[in-house]
């Protein structure tokens, strides 16, 4: 084991064959969705935008701005909701001409399949193609180990899948790994950060970083990267602790951390991640899932508290929740929609909907215990809907998007009336015994104020987003400072400020108030490590130095 990794210098690259936008009419006009992103918070602009198809490519345009001191913000599919991809300047670079497929290796010590690609292919597409052995652009590729665990791969039987379950299905791979991003099944297979088995990272100057998993650890609290050009620069890993909680706020710090997990939820501003390798898993070939329907938020509340114990008879994927305005906006797109929720009734103020794997032989014992558990929390498995393979969990998920579907048509007709309007939503997460205190001061404070809002999420990882509906320019300011209440609260309890969506351009302040100023100066030292002109995604997620300012 070393704490020492070697960059490879960039690789020749033909500049003339990457295709390059740099008229700013076409720019604003034919671009115009490249200088923006889901949070619409932005008003971006560009010098130029620039598509490259490889990483040769990308290293040589990484050495030309370097040499230039040209600033790069990095692009995925730009379905971030923090500004994080929105250019404010000099170069946007973006990745969707790089969506091929690797190879599939297989992991001897997890028994684990593990596929790799480029790192602007869709999630959703590596999915799909996954899970129906669709991967005939892998013929002939990597090494002989490489193809015969593609050839074994292709002879299984059952359903493989990546695990995680970002929210955004159409995000990129390079995104999901640099946001670490997570979803509803986070609460059983944790975030993007374990799967993720190596990475091909270029670096401000070019230079390019190839990290295996369990190859390269800290030690002492710091890594070595020896540049191409023969410099050594150390990295001394940040000292501040991390949240007990699901977490995408900051760079990861751990006094003995793989150097994979630096770069894993760096939001990009230590390099562009190129190519990501995946763990997948099998599928279980049972599942049961549910939209149990409670008289009252504290019996659904109680409920989760009872799925999560570890002595529950049920283990569960995943626990959603949906609070009474939700249930609201379900109620009526269902019926506009002319869609029919089974069993919701005019009383049901909270939904928890979850899902979880069972065995033939055990599937009464483990129905009873579900009853049981129903049954402790006012509500019963006739007064929920329960589907018992995947076509019925879709419809379930119909449903789920309703609520944010609702929201962004809502944020769009108001955004007419008054152009800074946006949604507002908190992504904080706490751990589980602060949840109940959470829940009541989100409500305190946004009753007395009168604020249209709705709650909803990840209440089996604490993590429940409160999205804020402003009717006027008012209202926004309302909600950005009560944003900020949230934040000092969820920190006194333990939690994160952002639990998925990460920091970005947009919530910078909030992640002062998580680790402080010692915290925000020593991930700038990490940066500067490795950026020395801090080139790469300028304002995204720390502040930048006075000198590189105006720069």
């Amino acid at each position: 084991m070393t704490n020492r990794i070697i960059a490879e210098p960039p690789q020749e690259a033909d500049p003339t064959g990457i295709k390059i936008v740099s008229d700013q009419s076409e720019i604003t006009d034919t671009y115009a969705l490249y200088l923006d992103d889901e949070s619409h918070s932005f008003d971006g602009m560009a010098e130029q935008i620039v598509f490259p198809s490889s990483e040769a490519e990308i290293a040589a345009v990484m050495k030309r701005a370097f040499h230039d001191g040209s600033p790069v913000t990095i692009q995925g599919g730009r379905t971030g909701l923090t500004g994080a991809s929105v250019p404010l300047g000099g170069i946007a670079l973006n990745l969707e001409r790089l969506t091929g497929l690797l190879y599939m290796d297989f992991d001897e010590a997890a028994k684990r399949y593990t596929i790799a690609a480029q790192a602007g292919l869709p999630l959703e597409d590596l999915v799909k193609m996954v899970g129906s052995r669709n991967l005939t652009e892998l013929d002939g590729k990597g090494t002989e180990a490489q193809k015969e665990a593609l050839a074994r791969f292709l002879g299984e039987s059952g359903d493989y899948t990546f695990p995680v379950d970002p929210t955004e299905t159409s995000a990129w791979l390079g995104g999901i790994v640099a946001c670490n991003a997570s979803g509803a099944r986070t609460f059983r297979y944790g975030a993007v950060r374990p799967w993720v088995y190596r990475i091909r990272v270029v670096l401000a100057n070019g230079d390019i970083l190839d990290i295996r998993r369990g190859e390269v650890k800290a030690e002492g609290g710091r890594f070595v990267i020896a540049f191409s050009d023969g410099t050594e620069h150390e990295v001394a890993i940040p000292t501040y602790q991390m949240p007990k909680t699901k977490n995408a706020a900051g760079l990861y710090a751990e006094p003995d951390m793989d150097l994979i997990d630096l770069f894993i939820g760096s939001e990009g501003i230590l390099g562009v991640v190129t190519m990501v390798e995946l763990g997948l898993i099998q599928l279980e070939e049972s599942i049961m899932t549910v939209m149990a329907f409670f008289p009252s938020e504290d019996d659904a509340v109680n409920f989760v508290y009872d799925a999560r114990d570890p002595g529950s008879p049920i283990k569960m994927d995943f626990i959603e929740y949906f609070g009474p305005n939700a249930i609201k906006m379900i109620r009526e797109k269902a019926s506009s929609a002319g869609i029919k929720v089974p069993a919701m009734k005019e009383t049901t103020h909270a939904i928890v909907f979850f899902e979880f794997s069972y065995t033939e032989d055990k599937m009464e014992e483990t129905v009873m215990g579900l009853e049981e558990m129903l049954n402790r929390h006012n509500t019963s498995s006739e007064s929920s809907w329960a589907g018992l393979d995947r076509t019925e969990l879709e419809k379930m998920k119909t449903v789920r998007h309703f609520v944010p579907e609702t929201i962004n048509g809502l944020i769009a007709q108001r955004k007419a009336q008054y152009h800074d309007i946006h949604k507002i939503g908190t992504d904080m997460a706490v751990p589980a015994d602060a949840l109940k205190d959470y829940i009541a001061f989100y409500r305190s404070v946004l009753e007395e104020q009168g604020m249209e809002y709705v709650i909803f999420g990840h209440i089996g990882d604490g993590h429940l987003h409160v999205n804020m509906i402003p009717r006027n320019s008012e209202e926004v300011e309302q909600g950005m400072r009560n944003y900020m209440a949230f934040a000092k609260r969820a920190v006194e309890l333990g939690g994160t400020v952002a639990a998925e969506h990460g920091i970005g351009k947009l919530k910078r302040p909030f992640l002062e108030i998580m680790y402080g100023e010692k915290g925000i100066s020593e991930m700038q030292s990490v940066k500067l490590s490795l950026d020395s002109k801090w080139l790469i995604n300028r304002g995204n997620m720390i502040p930048i130095p006075g000198q590189f300012a105006s720069a």
